[in-house]
């Protein structure tokens, strides 16, 4: 019995380091593919519901976009509403926003401002500094294997701006698939209200394209808002993105080179 506990009580750091291990080999393997994956055009293709007052979802609508690059950035050029291309008048106008945005992204970098990063939504920092992780299984992605880390807003820190306090009303769940180490699927649940209601969540499913980089195929967004004390909504977007193709990021044509 002794034998038995010494070695029960083992497996608890091991088990530990095996998530930090997981976790760590994960934002390695995430950064080499955020590299490639910028290399990518692709189609992106989002149906938008409605759910009505009996909580059934009622399709609104559509949109096509192509995602581009603009002055070394990916742009989403609308290129179709509910399956039925854009008149001249409408393609006008978006030649023109392309423009537009080319010219703003030059001014930018000419000021040293532009780059590459991306702001928006949860970092690998703030799993890092925010959340406590442990693996809960191991499950198939697209028929590949895949570890499944959840991390939860630690108890012992104070939210200290409105992004982390956005954070704490979160669970997060990413599958890490085992052979490259790059998320294969990822989840953001609403378990408390904040910038989304309870029970609102986020799915983005990746594949790998071309044998090369892992690109985002099938994304959605199920949400339950609240703007001011009385206007409530609840919507589903369902994204899915094709047609990759990889480019020269550094040969990109620009709109009105000068």
């Amino acid at each position: 019995m002794l034998r038995f506990l010494m070695f029960a009580a083992l497996l608890v750091p091991l088990h530990a380091q095996d998530v930090d291990a997981i976790h760590q080999r994960n934002r390695e393997a995430g950064k080499l593919n955020e590299e490639r994956a910028k290399q990518y055009t692709y189609v992106e293709e989002t149906d938008n519901f409605e759910y009505d007052k009996h909580g059934q979802a009622k399709k609104t609508g559509s949109v096509t976009n192509d995602v581009i690059f603009v002055e070394g950035e990916q742009y989403k050029r609308l290129v179709a509403r509910d399956g039925k291309p854009l008149n001249a008048k409408a393609e006008a106008r978006e030649e023109k926003k392309v423009q537009q945005i080319a010219e703003e992204r030059r001014k930018a970098r000419r000021r040293r401002l532009f780059n590459f990063s991306r702001s928006f939504g949860v970092t690998d920092d703030d799993l890092d500094k925010l959340c406590d992780r442990r693996l809960v299984g191991e499950e198939e992605v697209r028929g590949r294997k895949a570890w499944v880390i959840e991390y939860t807003p630690r108890k012992d820190h104070v939210p200290a701006n409105k992004h982390e306090k956005d954070l704490y009303t979160f669970q997060i769940k990413v599958w890490v698939d085992e052979e490259e180490g790059v998320t294969s699927k990822f989840l953001l649940l609403a378990v408390a209200d904040g910038i989304l209601k309870l029970g609102s969540w986020l799915t983005i499913d990746s594949a790998k394209v071309n044998d090369d980089a892992w690109l985002p195929v099938f994304i959605v967004l199920d949400a339950r808002i609240q703007i001011a004390a009385v206007i409530r909504d609840s919507f589903r977007a369902e994204t899915r993105n094709s047609n990759f193709k990889k480019f020269d990021v550094k040969s990109t044509i620009t709109a009105g080179d000068q």
